[in-house]
């Protein structure tokens, strides 16, 4: 009688997923109530394959205390083995905030208030020229508004002269060279991302500027428990008619933490950071950072003058035992404020 052939073992997983309910934090935003979904390849990858190269798919909701309400769906998709790579972020906000004006020295006591208004879609589309190396083009459009604004205070000085609501269309090339061993948690390798894009009233938009963006990203593994991570980022806006949610802004839950997302704007943002993410016990990591920056009205106006720093520590929980998908909390001291972020995923 012949022997019974043993089941096979089961095939490894190609897609894997991440689905949290999310209650958050962040001083722009007060409490905030969300879920995301995250679909993703999680293949198996040779040891010396080089870096990870996965498809995924995000869909996530925020409504936070503030009124606040964004709705998002963000994918990245590679054909042919990498050779091209379509990217796409689609978006529904309606956001309070607040302005205090341009420049870096603006007073705290003009901080103004109004609401974004935004449905957007950006679509990426790139074509690898050499080793991780993308070069393509980038398209964006939409409806964007600005309301509640209140006659006399800081926005509407700002948009004297300029559209409060109108549409935007534009695009622009980019570079992008992504050789870090996964896009979650890296713990080595780099990203560099050039960017441009124009949108021009002579291609029917309602807007007349330009945005310039380089964002260099290094990691360093030391050992097996510890990773060095590296931002260094520039931001140019130039032109007449800049919507004032694209100015450039400092602050926020992901550079120069500690100081409210855009408490001061203006054309130039130059920022750098640097974290070091300790493995301590179970899941459970620990994360100190420093950062410094500063915006500007013009390159002729880059000083040291007025620089922006701050620095803190943060706790991350790692939350799914195959891969590293953790859970953020952050405390962050600036010269002038403090702040504590909670969230899901790293800040860079």
């Amino acid at each position: 009688m012949a022997a019974a052939t043993p089941p096979l073992p089961p095939a490894p997983q190609a897609v894997d997923y991440a689905f949290l309910p999310l209650v958050s934090y962040a001083p722009e935003t007060s409490v905030a109530i969300g879920g995301t979904v995250v679909l993703f390849d999680n293949g198996v990858v040779a040891k010396d394959a080089g870096p990870r190269q996965d498809d995924e798919i995000s869909l996530s909701f925020t409504a936070t205390w503030l009124r606040q309400f964004v709705a998002a769906v963000e994918a990245l998709k590679y054909w042919k083995d990498g050779r091209y790579q379509l990217s796409g972020q689609t978006a529904a906000v309606r956001f309070p905030n607040r302005f205090w004006g341009v420049g870096n020295t603006t007073a705290e006591a003009a901080g103004d208030t109004y609401t974004q208004e935004l449905l957007g879609l950006r679509l990426n589309f790139g074509v690898l020229v050499v080793e991780r190396l993308y070069a393509g083009m980038s398209v964006s459009g939409g409806l964007y508004g600005v309301g509640d604004v209140k006659p006399g205070g800081t926005v509407a000085t700002y948009l004297a002269g300029r559209k409060h609501a109108g549409h935007l269309l534009g695009g622009g090339p980019f570079l992008r060279r992504d050789t870090r061993d996964d896009f979650i948690f890296p713990r080595k390798g780099s990203l560099t991302y050039l960017n441009m894009l124009a949108s021009r009233r002579f291609l029917s938009s309602d807007y007349d500027y330009e945005i310039y963006e380089l964002d260099q990203r290094n990691y360093l593994a030391l050992g097996q428990r510890t990773v060095l991570a590296f931002e260094g980022y520039a931001r140019w806006a130039p032109g007449q008619y800049i919507p004032i949610d694209d100015l450039s802004l400092l602050g926020g839950a992901a550079r120069l933490r500690g100081y409210f997302e855009g408490r001061y704007r203006d054309r130039g943002y130059l920022m750098s950071q640097l974290e070091v993410r300790v493995h301590v016990a179970w899941r459970a990591s620990l994360a100190p950072f420093f950062a410094v920056g500063d915006v500007y009205r013009s390159l002729g106006a880059v000083t040291l003058a007025h620089l922006k720093a701050a620095g803190g520590l943060g706790l991350r929980v790692n939350l799914k035992k195959e891969r590293e998908f953790n859970l953020r909390v952050d405390y962050a001291q600036s010269s002038t404020s403090s702040a504590i972020y909670i969230n899901l995923g790293e800040a860079f």
